[in-house]
Order: C-alpha cells, then structure tokens, then sequence
C-alpha cells in the first residue's frame, strides 16, 4: 500500500511540475485520476503501478468518455504482471496506451515522444508510408527490390507503404539505412488520432440508471443533446451539443452530495473549458455551489429550448 501510496504521489508531482494545467484527484471509484490540458491536446489518465490491473470496464469506460471529451486516454504504470515497462516504450492494454511516468513526464515537460510500441511479436515502429513510397521511387527500387534486400515479401512493402500494418523496429531500421532516409515517427499520443478509443457510447446498463437519471436523459433528448450515462466518473452524464458539452452531476437530495466530488467536478469544467451542472429531484434552495449551476429536474423538464439551457447554465455560473 505504500509503495502504490508513494507511485500516486510521484504522479501528481509530475503533473505539477509538468503539465500546463490539470484536474487531478485518485479515488479508485473513478476510470480515470486526472486530465491534463496541454493546449495543443488533452490527456485523461489512469495511474496504476501494474498495469494489468486496470479493469476492461475501466478501460472501456475511460474510451468512452475520452471520446465525448475529445481526450487521449493513457494509462501510466510501471510493470505488468510479469515484467517491468521500458522508458520510451508504448504498451496498450485493449485499445488503451500505457506508458511509464518518466515517458509521460518526457513528453509534457520536454516534447520528446516514444517511438517504440510493443505488441505481440516484438517491438514495432509507426512508419511515414507516403515518405517511404516517395522515396523508393526517387531511389528507383520497385517493391520487389526492397522485399527481395530485406527478406520480405512485396506485400509487406506495400502494406508499409500503405500505413495499415506497422514493421518491427529492425526491419524499420535496416529501411531507413537501405534508402538513407528517416522513415520512423514518434507516437503523439497528444493527439487522439494516434489510438482507438472505440466508444460504446448508447449501449448502457439498464440495472444502474436510477429514475432520476432515465427522467434526465429523456429531457436532454427532447431539447437535441445527445448523451452518455458514465458510471465510473464525477459525473454521472455527459451531454454535448455542436460544441457545448456539459458535466452533470446527478443527486435526489442536494444536502447528500459529496463535496469532494463537487470540488474535483469543478476543477475538470475548469481545465476542460467546459459546464459543469447539478441536476437535483427536489427544488434547490440555492442556484450555485462551490461554483457549479443547481437546477432541479421540474426546471430541466421546463424547457423547451437548447439555448434554454445553455442560457440558464452560463447565467447561474457566472452569478
């Protein structure tokens, strides 16, 4: 416990030390402990010492909100269950990156990205397909040419060429000398293009959707939002419409709700440049806390109009 305590304190130190701006708090209710805004991309990131303890449906959960939230979803760690991660090197655990602390404090703090992705086989690389094609053609080598120098098949070349398969950092490396060109590119994982994040946004679990959040979901629908119930995160529903995407946390009686909750849910609106809400069953005595808008359900259900909403949220944020 307290070398995982000790991990959890390593990382916020690097957050603080590196990251531009971020939202950070470790309950282990949550599929993810922070998000990181580095202007040019975000980061969400679950920090776990082996990373074969992230759960399926914490990874899942943690796509999915990525994908709402326009988010590179990471997971930092220091080992799997059966030997420790390399600095430098990607791993993934389903269609989650993971990478170690220092990698992660490398790329904020330095901009100096992985190039290496371990997969099944062996360590593999991202090649530039267009700049190898383009290459080999001023060179003068066919396929053929290359396949036959490199005791690979023309298919392979062309896979390469076509950027649909990645080739093992030797194969990688005996290119770049063939053609005498840098072919290998570092891993951006700024950019949410760089992995799949494959949403299963829609498919919800019936069993955990309270009345509140059922009556909740059917208002947004009526006024064009389109959500996502979360069930592993400060927020229990993410909604979005054109550009607008809203937090909302959802609770029967507001004198129950968790401050500390509120106070991270506050924080991430912050970093993300996003709206937080309280969406309450019973009639708030109050129009804000600790800077979040309160609107009970009667009010949500009242509306009639998108702007309705967006208008009453920014009013009672800004009061």
């Amino acid at each position: 416990m307290q070398a995982k305590q000790k991990y959890l304190d390593d990382v916020r130190d690097v957050l603080d030390t590196a990251a531009r701006e971020h939202a950070t708090t470790f309950n282990p209710e949550y599929c993810f402990d922070s998000i990181i805004d580095e202007g040019s991309g975000r980061i969400a990131i679950k920090a776990s010492l082996t990373i074969d303890n992230v759960e399926s449906h914490v990874r899942a959960e943690l796509g999915k909100i990525c994908s709402i939230l326009r988010c590179t979803p990471l997971i930092i760690g220091e080992r799997t269950r059966k030997r420790p991660l390399q600095d430098g090197v990607v791993h993934a655990r389903g269609s989650i990156p993971a990478v170690t602390l220092e990698t992660l404090r490398l790329m904020l703090e330095e901009n100096v990205y992985p190039f290496l992705l371990a997969k099944k086989g062996g360590i593999y690389v991202v090649m530039d397909g267009n700049k190898l094609k383009k290459i080999r053609q001023e060179r003068n080598f066919s396929r053929g040419d290359i396949a036959e120098e490199l005791g690979l098949s023309r298919r392979a070349i062309y896979e390469y060429e076509r950027g649909t398969i990645s080739p093992k950092i030797d194969v990688a490396l005996r290119l770049e000398d063939l053609l005498n060109a840098s072919l290998i590119e570092p891993l951006n994982l700024l950019e949410t293009s760089t992995v799949s994040t494959k949403s299963k946004a829609g498919v919800e679990s019936p069993g955990r959707q309270t009345r509140l959040i059922k009556t909740t979901l059917e208002a947004f629908s009526r006024l064009g939002f389109d959500s996502t119930v979360a069930h592993d995160a400060p927020f229990n529903l993410l909604s979005s419409l054109h550009q607008h995407v809203f937090l909302s946390y959802l609770k029967q009686r507001l004198e129950r709700l968790d401050e500390n909750r509120l106070e991270f849910l506050a924080r991430l609106a912050d970093v993300l440049k996003e709206e937080p809400a309280i969406i309450a069953s019973d009639s708030p005595a109050v129009e804000v806390i600790s800077g979040v808008p309160v609107l009970s359900i009667k009010e949500l259900l009242s509306l009639e109009d998108p702007n309705e909403f967006i208008e009453l949220i920014h009013s009672r944020r800004g009061a």
